[in-house]
């Protein structure tokens, strides 16, 4: 500090620095403030410092760089809140008429230092603080001098060391602390370390404007204030000394905006991830409130906070958690508070003696019970739900303002952090199905707010059977920041989603699934689901022209199927209009008919795809729009793939669907499951074809005796080894069954050997390294027993 330059080191949203630099500005009348933060929010200075702002609000940041074929996006948070010293710094120049100014890296410049010193390219991050005070929690000094002080963790040293006596330390013993402080964690961080993250690079941008605003003053002007992060701040001097050059960073191809959006307190709180939070900030901002309340110069501001905070939990746990709690534990706790303070020689009471005498005055039954719902409470109460407000002229986008008018009109909260849940009944109410498309609009535009939890899923032909959407939503800054970024789409939600899915379409066509059917009509039916109907004809003939196109049979075979899903959900996603679709869905048949009678020799790996695609076909013929269908030219391929493919899962499968759909009978279903169960048949061949079997018939198992005794004498002429290896496929074949045809097919078995049940189905006292040592024991006793010519015995 000099009568040129005052540089005072502060933590973000700290109370006690907040006070120092709201000291310092009344007692120095600086010439000019400079705040660390990313030089692009000059501009919006008048806003963080109106009148009508309720903190806390942040600055969305984010940018984009095209580089060749890839893009690098990044995005990030600078959030205020009243007892943030860059805001009290800003609020006092205005104030007094002093010019203030930002003077770090913007956010691209900030990434492009790290990738640039770390050598990788540009990686998509999701958006952060642009705040972070890792440093101070990684320091090993500081948690050795922590552990010294009798602190449970770093927040719990911090606030003995600053904020116990807020107000009442001397301008030079603050800063001459918090020196202290930030030089011990900056001891633990090597020069590679601070240059690989982005540090070096910041500090040398705003040392250059350190420079610049020094060299700026005239005689007789105040000094320059900077408000700097304390573990950037000490760096500051020596730097000064022998100045870096400034750093320099490509602006071409780089696309960049920050806008002002509300914030909360819970996305204030350490606890909730935030890299620079504070833990409680609705703690802090109590004793905020009372430190700078000239009206209360009687009372101990501390004192007073903790009577406040005390009286918000117990509000708390009688109104929400239904506890009873008595005036006099209220007092009990304020008392110990006080109490502990002083027994743990603490200037004041900390956050950690409120903790400890609320636990030990309001907690009368269950610790693990009670205890927990007491220590919620706390959290919640110390946390707040303050959401700041913005100021008239702040210049949201108007898709923000779009989005949050009709949230409001479709009746859902978007004023509250709380997690909130909706039922919307898609089939008998169009308002819930203006609903639907609108949370489905906001999935598609990336925007975090809600999330379905249960419902028909139309896209991928999923849960269909249910009629009701059931989703969990909750507003939070992500959701502003993510819609400012939407902005470059449209004005309104719905042409900001019509924009994105039209160049998803475009895409679409433009890359190399651009021949696959079944994305085609996912792209359909998510148009639909969207309410995009002036973009289904675009899509129908996509889809045709896919479905041409595609040479796959399963992925065709889906596509169709899908189709027909679309055609029956036309109610509630009001595709009442798609005329076009029954004859779309003949010619995919057809075509998926050509390409299963193409179907060549047999892969094993695309065996289980092609029974499924079976499957889906066989669904699809006993729909309603598949009455139109010619079923004969499908049982044709079945029949074929029964005889003549390689693959014995997918024959199993063809005489499976064969048998369930009476075209063949029971005569023929024994004589091919003999030919597969014959001892010639390698037994990996014949689980195969009874995977395939029971897959599509599994009424088989108990419906046809021959069946069971087949596979029985087939596994009778197993070895114990043969036996164990093909054990996991034999399981898996059996998987579909319900518990109680399980119970058929065991009773059926019983009865081939002469019981009248088979017993215990399961031994669960034995574990499966107990299983395999048997089996290993087995293995040599029936060695030993051939090699003594006993071999038989060990078949009895």
């Amino acid at each position: 500090m000099t009568d040129d330059l005052v540089v005072l080191p502060v933590r973000h949203h700290s109370p006690a620095c907040a006070l120092v630099v709201r000291r310092v500005l009344a007692e120095q009348r600086p010439s000019v403030v400079l705040v660390e933060g990313p030089r692009a929010f000059d501009e919006l200075v008048p806003l963080l410092t109106h009148a009508d702002a309720r903190m806390p609000l942040a600055v969305y940041s984010y940018a984009r760089r095209e580089a060749g074929q890839e893009q690098d996006r990044w995005a990030g948070y600078y959030p205020f809140c009243d007892y943030s010293p860059e805001l009290v710094a800003l609020r006092g120049a205005v104030e007094q008429g002093i010019p203030a100014r930002f003077i770090d890296l913007d956010l691209a410049e900030q990434r492009l230092a790290e990738h640039r010193a770390a050598e990788r390219p540009g990686d998509e991050r999701q958006p952060e603080s642009l705040l972070d005070e890792r440093y101070y929690r990684h320091s090993a000094a500081l948690r050795l001098l922590g552990e010294r002080l009798g602190c449970r963790d770093d927040e719990d040293l911090w606030e003995l060391l600053f904020e116990a006596d807020a107000g009442t330390t001397s301008t030079i013993e603050h800063v001459e602390r918090m020196a202290a402080y930030c030089s011990l964690a900056r001891t633990d961080s090597s020069a590679a370390e601070l240059a690989a993250d982005g540090t070096t690079a910041r500090e040398a941008e705003m040392v250059w404007h350190i420079g610049a605003a020094l060299a700026e003053r005239k005689p007789g002007d105040g000094p320059v204030l900077v408000v700097l992060g304390g573990f950037h701040a000490v760096a500051v001097p020596e730097l000064l000394e022998a100045p870096p050059p400034r750093p320099e960073f490509p602006a071409k191809g780089i696309t960049a905006d920050a806008a002002l959006i509300r914030y909360s307190f819970q996305r204030l709180e350490r606890l909730n991830g935030y890299a620079a939070g504070m833990t409680s900030p609705a703690w802090h901002q109590h004793l905020w409130e009372r430190l700078t309340d000239d009206q209360t110069d009687d009372e101990d501001p501390r004192t007073a906070a903790l009577l406040t905070a005390l009286l918000d939990i117990s509000r708390d746990l009688r109104v929400d958690q239904k506890l009873s709690l008595s005036v006099a534990s209220v007092g009990a706790a304020f008392e110990q508070a006080l109490r502990l303070a002083e027994l743990r020689d603490h200037p004041a009471p900390l956050r950690s003696d409120l903790l400890d005498a609320v636990t030990s005055c309001f907690v009368k039954g269950d610790a693990d019970v009670e205890g927990l719902r007491i220590t919620a409470a706390c959290n919640r109460t110390l946390t707040g739900d303050a959401i700041g407000t913005l100021p008239p002229g702040t210049g949201t986008p108007p898709l923000v303002n779009d989005t949050f008018e009709r949230l409001h009109r479709q009746r859902l909260k978007v004023d509250s952090s709380i997690r909130q849940t909706t039922s919307l009944d898609i089939y008998r109410s169009a308002a819930h199905r203006r609903t639907s498309r609108l949370l489905h609009g906001l999935n598609l535009l990336n925007v975090p707010f809600a999330t379905k939890t249960a419902g028909p899923d139309f896209v991928r032909g999923a849960g269909l059977g249910r009629l009701h959407e059931r989703w969990d939503y909750s507003w939070s800054p992500l959701t502003e920041g993510a819609l400012v970024e939407a902005s470059v789409f449209g004005s309104t939600l719905p042409a900001a989603v019509l924009a994105k899915f039209s160049g998803i379409l475009a895409d679409h066509r433009e890359s190399s699934r651009r021949s696959d059917a079944t994305a085609a009509v996912v792209l359909l039916s998510h148009a639909c689901v969207l309410g995009l109907h002036t973009l289904t004809p675009s899509a129908l003939d996509l889809v045709h022209t896919t479905i041409v196109e595609d040479a796959s049979f399963t992925n065709t075979a889906t596509a169709t199927a899908r189709l027909a899903l679309l055609w029956e959900a036309r109610e509630p996603l009001e595709a009442r209009f798609i005329d076009d679709l029954p004859a779309l869905l003949r010619t995919a048949y057809r075509r998926v008919i050509y390409l299963g009678r193409e179907l060549q020799g047999g892969q094993a790996a695309e065996a289980t795809e092609i029974v499924k695609a079976l499957v889906q076909l066989r669904e699809l013929l006993g729909s309603g729009l598949g009455a139109d269908l010619d079923a004969d030219l499908y049982w044709d391929l079945v029949d074929r793939l029964q005889h003549e493919y390689g693959v014995p899962l997918v024959r199993g499968a063809a005489t499976g669907l064969l048998y369930s759909a009476g075209r063949i009978g029971s005569a023929q279903l024994v004589e091919q499951v003999s030919g597969h169960l014959a001892g010639g048949v390698a037994p990996a061949d014949a689980v195969g074809f009874l995977t395939g079997l029971l897959s599509t018939a599994r009424e088989a198992a108990w419906q046809e005796d021959e069946l069971l005794a087949g596979l029985d004498r087939r596994l009778a002429d197993w070895d114990l080894r043969t036996f164990v290896a093909h054990l996991p496929e034999l399981r898996l074949a059996f998987a579909e069954l319900t518990p109680m045809e399980t119970d058929r097919v065991a009773s059926a078995v019983a009865l081939l050997h002469g019981r009248a049940d088979l017993g215990p189905m399961i031994k669960r006292d034995v574990s499966d390294h107990e299983v395999q040592r048997n089996l290993e024991v087995a293995a040599q006793v029936a060695m030993l027993l051939a090699g003594d010519g006993l071999a038989a015995w060990s078949q009895t």
